[in-house]
């Protein structure tokens, strides 16, 4: 599998067309709301999904949402745009076998650290779209080995599997946001995630995103703390005193509602 990434004959997801057109304009405007929704609902598996999130209780307000446009209204173009984003590079990666529950997972933690990410960058007045979009992507090769496992080798072992996720995700992760000409931003985070000091220029964006990904880790497994965490590599360079991650994690209620939203 490793000399198909190099060779580039792994299969590659293509880029769905509302991930393309987030990415690509700020879509901040009462025309771009518009135009955002009217591609939306070209996809109706997609508007299913976006009106299921938007009416968990992580975002619905006191009626219900029935329509993108109100959904704008209600959230904001910049809601909109991730859980848009979100709900649409999810639905590309489609995975109906063996390792569903290990892409599943790879996709929850990639939500959770971009969520996480985005709080650490504003309360470091950073930017905090660049932050979650970093978070969100950070590993997203895991979930494209687990996809193509379950075409290849639907009978492996599961630690088998979790093996070959941790060994070629991230250069799979490379390959996949070459082939989607993502920001290049994308491909420092998957590169340096873990290792952030290496990342020259964009080191604090990829610190915020490793403290989201540490964060994403510990609230998983039950074990968040500010204690843990004010002693990381990644909060230290950031300059972030205890108080300010006890501040941070105020937000944690919060994020778990929205993580559980937005894995529908």
């Amino acid at each position: 599998m490793r000399a198909d990434i190099a060779s580039h004959r792994l299969k590659l997801p293509v880029l769905p067309n509302v991930a393309m057109e987030v990415l690509s304009s700020s879509l901040d405007d009462g025309q771009d709301a518009a135009r955002l929704a009217g591609l939306v609902q070209k996809d109706q598996s997609l508007a299913t999904h976006m009106l299921r999130i938007v009416n968990s209780p992580a975002f619905r307000g006191a009626t219900e949402i029935v329509a993108l446009q109100q959904a704008i209204a209600r959230l904001g173009m910049v809601r909109i745009r991730e859980i848009a984003l979100t709900a649409s590079l999810k639905n590309a990666m489609s995975c109906k076998g063996s390792f569903q529950e290990l892409m599943d997972d790879a996709w929850r933690l990639g939500l959770a650290t971009g969520m996480w990410a985005k709080e650490f960058a504003r309360a470091t007045r950073r930017n905090v779209e660049n932050a979650y979009l970093g978070g969100l992507l950070h590993n997203i090769g895991d979930s494209l080995i687990a996809v193509e496992l379950c075409t290849r080798e639907p009978g492996l072992r599961e630690g088998d599997a979790r093996y070959l996720m941790a060994v070629l995700g991230r250069e799979a992760g490379e390959t996949l946001t070459a082939a989607w000409q993502l920001p290049p931003l994308i491909g420092t985070c998957i590169r340096y995630v873990g290792h952030f000091a290496e990342a020259d220029a964009n080191q604090d964006d990829v610190a915020s995103v490793e403290c989201g990904h540490a964060a994403a880790v510990a609230m998983l497994q039950d074990t968040l703390s500010a204690e843990t965490l004010v002693q990381l590599d990644a909060v230290q360079h950031l300059n972030l005193y205890p108080e300010d991650v006890e501040d941070v994690l105020t937000k944690s209620a919060e994020i778990n509602v929205a993580l559980e939203s937005m894995v529908l």
